[in-house]
């Protein structure tokens, strides 16, 4: 009897071995036995003999032939390769919870496109114009997905098609009974074209023809969860993979298409948008319960006046939630450490508890410090509760509408939602996440209370994550607006492409990050495991003369390298299914 091979949604690498009366093509769903029961697999060899000593047989075949269109199932195995996932783990990233289960899936059209991979891209701070290409992409009639970082923006984009441009289409549902519905639907082939956010970005349309991806160098294309990567490489993969058109755009590129597309960016002189401010020169803020300050100046309180007096939608952006972001006790130094994890913790005064800024963790704010017993206790770094509270005084009695939205157990509402409740504007308080109300709302003023902040943050990317954050807070939405950029270093630096343009700030960037052999041109790879096998796994690398070196915050691994495959070997053996009752270890792969 011929010998299958399966793997299964799961952190290991390793495929398992079943007997079967007869050879079974590659792709095709099983539920084999594992451990005390079944569970569903997915064949990855057929043909070869076996022991029939030591290889159980299938439970059952689910499936008469592969389900998922080639240029899937082919990007799912480079997927589990490429970021060293192993195909088992790439199946349950990329495909929904429901196909690793008996139900009968429809059978899929023999309709594949047959072309020739193209790439091209398109770049322009009027969204209506990238709209405008995207448009003319769907009305050629051929299979396409159309993509967008956030589900507002899909909509949006929907919403602008005219009803009869709509026809064979879908905008991609939020709820996942209408999610596993359209799913099957694009399989059979009932579909032409989807329009949808992240999430739609690997649904088995049939004869995939055209894939646009706009804002791809927005961070809402980058997974949350393990594994963490990027969309664009694996849609630009899909493309290719179907001889597809891959269509990029954006109001400005990323590292990767900058480097290797070149598009063209259209230099600035300066920009009347921006207001630079030198927070030493600011009104800083003072609390009585608080160490540091909150710069707000005299131009960002004018320009929010001004705008609210004209009935208008202005933003203070601070990414720090809480009151403050760590309490501390000035008696004994004590500092407030999630006892999960470790990570600070940081005081949210509205709910009087502390909660850990990386894993959630949630305690009672404590009265009195738990080390000495001490009274004095205080907060450092003010975050959105505290600029609320100072906005609140400067501002209400002259604007009114003073909100904050923290986006962290309370929902954001809908621009429509803003705009039925507060008819003539109002100041919204802050993290990033309000960006996605710019469509709707097209603010007048947008500040950034600590424009510096992203870009002293750890990574090699800080300044480019700070850069996109301020480009994008410019431009999204359109209509006339204000940003106004306090900064420690107003208009110099990375800051100074903010007048100039993407193209003078990537040329600029990009030159360090040649010198440093850092992405986009040589990937990074940060490995976290146990401390034995850290150990082994870094005796390992300098055995294979592999540049590395050990985080002294963490201890993770950290390796520049394009020796992928050699890297993939090195890693296998800890990923093999007989250290299942260890932790497996945790690989991120940076690209650019």
């Amino acid at each position: 009897m011929p010998s299958v091979h399966a793997v299964f949604p799961a952190p290991w690498w390793t495929p398992l071995s079943y007997s079967w009366e007869t050879e079974l093509a590659e792709g095709l769903r099983v539920s084999a036995p594992l451990g005390r029961g079944c569970r569903i697999g997915v064949t990855v060899d057929a043909g070869g003999g076996y022991d029939e000593s030591k290889t159980k047989p299938l439970a059952a075949v689910i499936d008469e032939r592969p389900p998922l269109p080639p240029e899937l199932w082919k990007l799912i195995k480079w997927f589990g390769a490429t970021w060293f996932i192993g195909t088992g783990f790439a199946m349950k990233t990329l495909l929904p919870s429901k196909f690793f289960s008996k139900e009968e899936l429809p059978q899929r059209p023999e309709r594949e496109s047959g072309g020739k991979f193209t790439a091209e891209c398109f770049y322009s701070t009027d969204y209506k114009k990238r709209w405008e290409r995207y448009r003319a992409a769907l009305e050629e009639g051929m299979p396409a997905l159309a993509l967008f970082p956030e589900a507002v923006m899909a909509r949006a984009f929907w919403d602008s098609l005219p009803p009869s441009a709509r026809d064979g289409g879908a905008l991609w549902p939020e709820t996942p009974v209408r999610r596993w519905k359209l799913w099957k639907l694009a399989l059979a082939g009932e579909l032409r074209f989807i329009v949808g956010p992240p999430g739609a970005a690997f649904v088995p349309l049939a004869g995939l023809s055209t894939i646009t991806m706009d804002e791809e160098n927005n961070g809402g294309w980058r997974s949350q969860n393990h594994p963490v990567f990027n969309a664009r490489p694996l849609l630009g993969k899909r493309a290719e993979f179907a001889g597809a058109r891959f269509l990029l755009g954006g109001s400005m590129p990323s590292s990767k298409i900058f480097l290797g597309m070149k598009p063209q960016c259209e230099e600035r002189g300066n920009d009347a948008r921006l207001v630079f401010v030198d927070t030493k020169e600011a009104q800083s803020a003072e609390f009585a319960s608080l160490s540091g300050k909150l710069p707000v100046s005299v131009p960002l309180l004018r320009e929010t006046a001004a705008a609210r007096a004209r009935g208008g939608w202005a933003m203070w952006l601070l990414d720090r939630k809480g009151y403050a972001g760590e309490l501390y006790c000035e008696e004994c130094g004590w500092t407030a450490r999630c006892p999960r994890c470790g990570s600070a913790m940081r005081w949210e005064e509205r709910r009087g508890r502390l909660r850990c800024v990386s894993c959630g963790e949630r305690a009672p704010l404590p009265e009195r410090c738990p080390n000495c017993g001490g009274l004095l206790m205080r907060g450092s770094r003010p975050g959105l509760e505290a600029l609320f509270e100072r906005a609140e005084g400067a501002l209400r009695g002259s604007c009114g509408n003073v909100l904050l939205f923290q986006n962290d157990e309370e929902k954001i509402p809908s621009a429509e939602e803003l705009i039925k409740q507060y008819p003539h504007g109002a100041l919204l308080i802050g993290t990033r996440k309000l960006l996605s109300l710019c469509g709707g709302l097209a603010p007048s003023v947008i500040g950034w209370i600590d424009a510096g902040a992203e870009a002293r943050s750890e990574g090699y990317d800080a300044r480019a994550r700070a850069y996109a954050m301020l480009w994008e807070s410019m431009w999204r939405g359109g209509g006339e607006r204000r940003a106004v950029v306090q900064s420690r270093r107003p208009g110099a630096g990375w800051q100074d492409g903010l007048c100039r343009g993407w193209g003078s700030f990537w040329t600029r960037e990009l030159l360090e990050r040649r010198e440093l052999e850092l992405p986009p041109f040589v990937p990074m790879i940060k490995i976290t495991a146990s401390r034995a096998a850290a150990e082994e796994i870094a005796d390992k690398l300098a055995d294979s003369d592999m540049d590395f070196w050990q985080s002294d915050e963490d201890g993770a691994l950290w390796v520049r390298t394009k020796r992928f495959a050699a890297l993939s070997a090195i890693l296998a053996p800890y990923f093999d299914i007989s250290r299942s009752g260890k932790a497996f270890p945790s690989v991120l792969l940076y690209l650019d």
